[in-house]
């Protein structure tokens, strides 16, 4: 009987495991108004930095640009993706 129980907890755990797992992903990824405001800032913001230091110190800093060039579109794009999927299973149910 002990095993049972031990057998449905650990089923139990992982199932947890895994709703926690896909609330940071929608954490993480599901764009909302807000979210969405907070990045186009973000982003602008990077770039306005990065010239700022181009022009006053004349060299070209990477961290920024990364951010500005790379890093934030990509954040778009997959949360883009992963928001109209969601909305799409939502749908279908």
């Amino acid at each position: 009987m002990a095993k049972r129980k031990s057998r449905q907890k650990t089923k139990q755990d992982k199932y947890e495991r895994r709703i926690k797992e896909e609330h940071l992903w929608d954490k993480i990824f599901l764009l909302h108004i807000k979210k969405s405001l907070y990045v186009i800032i973000i982003w602008v913001l990077s770039i306005i930095i990065h010239e700022a230091i181009l022009r006053f110190t004349g060299v070209d800093e990477p961290f920024f640009t990364a951010i500005a060039i790379y890093i934030i579109p990509a954040y778009l794009l997959i949360s883009v993706i992963h928001t109209l999927s969601k909305h799409k299973r939502v749908e279908g149910k």
